[in-house]
């Protein structure tokens, strides 16, 4: 049976600046090597990581084609834009449709390889590179306003692991 994680317990994380989440990161791989990494939510730590390097790296690379929501979730997702370009922490529990299951993680994401995965993301930002790929859901994004929605994101997900 699924969590709810609308219900589940998760730590309230505030991530400034990708450097904040690289902080984070480093916490979180510790407590791997330590034994002690967990999760309240229903996906496993190397799920986690692998989602939110996923959402990131469309950021930057552009989105697939399937990435189609429907007239009404376009019109609703740009009136939202200002809120989910704040840095805010995204809110728990969305349903995603089927038709967005390209964005799940990877079943059984390997811890190491996810963590890797979205330190390559962290990496392109440090070389300058600039993450402006139009959201299908928020329309034209600056990079600024996607490392914010990103890192909202980030605060979200990581939020459900526990040290």
């Amino acid at each position: 049976m699924p969590i709810d994680t609308k219900k589940a317990a998760r730590r309230e994380l505030s991530f400034h600046c990708t450097g904040c989440l690289k902080e984070e990161l480093a916490r979180i791989e510790a407590a791997e090597a330590a034994g002690t990494l967990a999760c309240t939510g229903n996906w496993t730590p190397g799920e986690i990581l692998d989602h939110v390097a996923k959402t990131w790296e469309y950021a930057f690379d552009g989105w697939p084609a399937e990435a189609k929501p429907p007239f009404w979730m376009r019109l609703f997702g740009r009136l939202l834009k200002k809120r989910v370009t704040s840095g805010a922490t995204t809110p728990a529990g969305i349903r995603l449709p089927k038709e967005a299951s390209f964005i799940l993680p990877t079943p059984g994401a390997p811890f190491a390889p996810a963590l890797a995965r979205l330190r390559a993301v962290l990496d392109r930002i440090d070389r300058g590179e600039q993450a402006t790929a139009t959201s299908p859901m928020f329309g034209p994004m600056t990079h600024d306003e996607s490392t914010r929605l990103n890192l909202g994101h980030a605060q979200l997900h990581l939020g459900f692991v526990t040290l």
